[in-house]
């Protein structure tokens, strides 16, 4: 899946792509993708100056970016936006600096209505950096 295929899959636009690649998609499973981390993005000018470190909040919204592919559908793939709901048990293990690729594997783990939790891992190389749980809702 190339970079085009994210725009469709989206509804996030530069500067809040935080996704470069995703690498599988399988509707309504799972889904992997990945961001390489770099000293050119806003949040390294202060986030800490002397030692980069990207932000959590940051980690959680790549998570769900790469998340919300598994509802992505190729041939309707603008039929539903996706919002981050709730976050629940997420934990950070490792700092992830520039120059890392923060590697994402998220899958479906019950869905009711318009809810879908899904479980996320990430990782740098291969070191587990964060995991947790997430709920996305949709909205037509």
């Amino acid at each position: 899946m190339e970079t085009i295929d994210i725009a469709k899959g989206l509804p996030h636009r530069y500067p809040f792509v935080m996704v470069d690649r995703i690498t599988e998609a399988l509707y309504m499973k799972r889904s992997k993708g990945y961001k390489n981390i770099s000293f050119n993005e806003q949040w390294a000018v202060g986030h800490f100056p002397d030692e980069p470190i990207y932000p959590g909040v940051l980690m959680i919204e790549t998570m769900a970016q790469v998340g919300g592919f598994i509802f992505y559908n190729e041939e309707s793939p603008a039929a539903h936006k996706f919002y981050l709901s709730a976050v629940n048990q997420i934990k950070f293990m490792h700092p992830v600096v520039p120059g890392d690729t923060f590697a994402v594997e998220a899958e479906l783990v019950e869905s009711f209505h318009i809810f879908h939790q899904i479980k996320c891992t990430a990782a740098v190389g291969d070191k587990m950096v964060a995991s947790g749980l997430l709920t996305l809702s949709y909205s037509n």
